[in-house]
């Protein structure tokens, strides 16, 4: 196979539904000619892989602007519709508002301190209290940069967005490398649906075809046809590609339901374990694989691997196929796993392939599920977002719920709900005084219709059910709480006091949805009060509605092993190996545990504490000799906070890898090393909000130093350090005041 060669405004297309879409589009408006009498950005040429060779953080800041920030040379800021729809900088400490948008900036921005660039559509459509509905249309694009020197291109950037009201996001990056007569337009939605938050503010994309080669490359950043919301930039960055570099673009978790292929259940977090049988609970396993390198990938696969307990108790692996270099496929797993016992799983699913990847991180997915007795639930414990009212009809007496299939007879015992309020806008949101009730709906297949069939009591909301999860007892009467094979849905009716379409901003009701998990989106359903009885998809996110049944059995209480890493202090000389760490939460009173060891001499110190119960947060924090004035956190930071579940291990990093003792030179970065575990070679790569002075070293675990390296006054800085020469085991990558441990295989 030979690697394709893209000829001066000729660009090649490729398409899936779940990646980036590239087409040519001549009738892009015209550009200022004028950019051609700057200076073209230069970068020189980089050999090695994953080297950056371009950097922006948006640190726009000029006090001698009258709007206190200045667009550099060679940009542009353009609003197709002339309505004065701006992208614009903002501080780090600056908020986006408007009607519906309370956001303290760019929530995934790695150098908030020097601020972002944004498009607050939102605001725009909200000035002085009055609404207006226009859409955007805007964009703003950077000066020419010179790629020539450059084999292989990839684009790096956070992001953060969410918009509405029709159709899907149009958030896309453009490139041209022709002065923009043709362009490849980059979809950074990644299926994000409307009304949503962004579901990859971490984006990664090859555009070798584009831009590696090219002296004149032009990118554009387009917000098309949405009226709300916003869109966020910052920390974009163009780097050297990789030989090999196999991603994992998306994945999916299902646990079939195998009486009807067509409905899968897709992911659930909390399954009880009477409902697993040979009708619903084989969990299989997809992957989406892109091959970001430039050369062709072999035997690519997808391994999935599930831990019981702790315990590998599945380990498959899909039929294996190649991939040309910037092409895409899919792999499925489908041998199913079914579970057999009340427990914790965790499992991974990997893509690998023949050739050693550049990038191992970005390889992986990995996530939990839990076998209960009586608790069924789609959602986790925590709320990413919420789900509202005001995202259908927000009537008196709507009804949002959560579809569950029951395959073996049970009894249903109560239901529990995430009552919550924004904190960002708790106006818009569940007040003191709002009224719910709890239902189960139940589908009559001869009728073709649903049925209530169980309530709870109604109840008002009060201070102490807010931002908490509550739960109800249903009213039994003998013979309605017996639930049948059969579809469900588990549902809260809700009041808030504005009657049939009231004002949005002033009466809604909000429940917590949860956001970090591949569930089915179709499991999220409403149903308008008036209406005739229809219910609806709401496939924006998963509310956090939970079905409780009488089922008994799975442990109440387990062990937590907590691990903290004692590296940082230790090379410090805060900690010593004579002194002793341990452990004091809720869990023991506050009290001393027993000191935690280190048997293998790797700095991570151990402890097993048993009896604690299952499915309840525990605080706790790490102490040195059990003294409170040598604990984490001693200026008063919050305590850590643990879930337990049936299988738990702790994975802590004393003080959260803040230095304690002394006052080394301080380095507020992200440090990257890859890859990790090796075979003597990695790439130390760091990026730093300020200019710093690094002192680098690697040290045995014998604390002879193997390497050092001083380098002064940089914001990036990226190397690679061959220990080749050195035994193989165990070794730690010292940057000032942060340090990191290095597997040598």
């Amino acid at each position: 196979m030979k690697k394709i060669i893209l000829l001066l405004g000729v660009l090649i297309i490729s398409t899936m539904a779940f990646s980036q879409k590239f087409k040519v589009n001549p009738t892009v408006s015209e550009v200022d000619r004028v950019l051609y009498n700057q200076e073209i950005i230069k970068a020189p040429s980089m050999k090695f892989e994953g080297e950056v060779f371009f950097t922006e953080t948006f640190d726009f800041a000029d006090p001698s602007d009258e709007r206190g920030w200045s667009l550099p040379e060679g940009w542009q800021i353009f609003d197709e519709n002339d309505m004065g729809h701006y992208w614009e900088w903002r501080a780090g400490t600056d908020s986006i508002l408007g009607r519906f948008s309370f956001e303290p900036g760019h929530k995934f921005s790695l150098t908030p301190d020097d601020g972002y660039f944004v498009l607050p559509m939102d605001e725009y459509n909200y000035v002085d209290a009055v609404s207006s509905s226009n859409n955007g249309h805007a964009w703003f694009q950077m000066a020419p940069i010179d790629c020539s020197g450059h084999a292989s291109v990839v684009m790096k950037m956070r992001q953060y967005f969410r918009s509405c009201c029709s159709g899907s996001p149009t958030v896309t990056v453009m490139i041209s490398n022709d002065q923009g007569v043709h362009w490849a337009e980059y979809n950074m939605a990644y299926g994000t649906p409307t009304n949503s938050f962004c579901k990859n503010p971490y984006v990664e994309v090859n555009i070798s075809e584009v831009a590696a080669g090219m002296n004149d490359v032009w990118i554009r950043f387009l917000w098309n046809d949405n009226r709300r919301y916003f869109w966020c930039i910052d920390d974009f960055e163009l780097s050297e590609g990789y030989s090999n570099e196999l991603q994992m673009e998306d994945s999916w978790v299902m646990m079939s339901d195998l009486s009807d292929e067509d409905i899968d259940e897709g992911y659930v977090f909390m399954t009880p374990l009477s409902q697993i049988n040979d009708v619903l609970g084989g969990w299989t396993f997809s992957g989406a694989f892109l091959n970001a390198g430039s050369d062709d990938q072999y035997d690519c696969e997808l391994n999935a691997e599930l831990w019981k307990n702790g315990t590998s108790v599945y380990n498959e692996t899909s039929e294996a196929g190649e991939i040309w270099s910037l092409d895409r496929d899919t792999f499925n797993v489908t041998t199913p796993y079914f579970p057999d016992d009340y427990g914790s799983y965790k499992f991974k699913l990997t893509a690998q392939q023949e050739q050693e990847d550049g990038v191992p991180s970005n390889n992986t997915y990995e996530d939990w599920f839990h076998v209960t007795d009586s608790v069924y639930s789609f959602a986790d414990w925590d709320f990413e977002t919420y789900s509202s009212t005001a995202s259908w009809g927000n009537n008196d007496g709507d009804f949002l719920g959560v579809m569950y299939d029951i395959t073996s007879d049970t009894e249903v015992n109560s239901m529990s709900v995430f009552i919550q309020q924004r904190p960002e806008n708790p106006q818009a949101s569940t007040q003191v005084g709002y009224s719910f009730q709890y239902f189960v709906f139940y589908y009559d297949e001869d009728a073709e219709t649903w049925i209530d069939l169980i309530a709870s009591e109604w109840w008002e909301v009060e201070e102490d059910m807010i931002n908490k999860w509550v739960t109800l007892p249903f009213e039994k009467d003998g013979e309605s709480e017996f639930l049948y094979a059969g579809q469900y849905i588990a549902a809260i009716q809700v009041f808030h006091g504005g009657g049939v379409s009231p004002d949005n901003n002033l009466f809604r009701f909000t429940i917590g949805s949860d956001l970090d998990h591949k569930y089915h989106r179709a499991k999220t359903l409403y149903q308008l009060s008036g209406g005739d009885g229809t219910w609806y998809i709401n496939s924006t996110d998963m509310s956090m509605i939970r079905m409780n049944i009488d089922k008994t059995g799975a442990p109440t209480e387990g062990s937590v092993v907590f691990n903290v890493d004692m590296n940082v202090p230790l090379a410090n000389g805060y900690f010593h190996t004579w002194d002793y760490v341990d452990v004091a939460g809720s869990f023991n009173g506050w009290g001393a545990s027993a000191p935690m060891e280190d048997p293998d001499g790797d700095g991570i110190y151990t402890l097993e504490v048993s009896g604690i119960p299952v499915f309840e947060n525990i605080e706790y924090k790490y102490r040195i000799n059990g003294n409170w004035d040598t604990s984490e956190f001693p200026a008063g930071g919050p305590n850590r906070v643990y879930m337990t579940h049936f299988y738990n291990q702790t994975d802590d990093i004393y003080n959260d890898g803040v230095s304690l003792g002394v006052s080394p030179t301080d380095l507020s970065t992200s440090m990257k090393v890859y890859p990790n575990p090796n075979s003597g070679v990695f790439t130390l790569d760091i990026q730093s909000p300020i200019v710093s002075d690094l002192n680098i070293s690697v040290s045995n675990i014998q604390g002879k130093t193997v390497y050092q390296n001083n380098v002064n006054s940089v914001i990036h800085h990226n190397e690679t350090i061959d220990l080749t020469s050195f035994a193989k085991g165990m070794y730690f990558l010292k940057v000032n005041n942060q340090v990191t441990k290095l597997l040598v295989k």
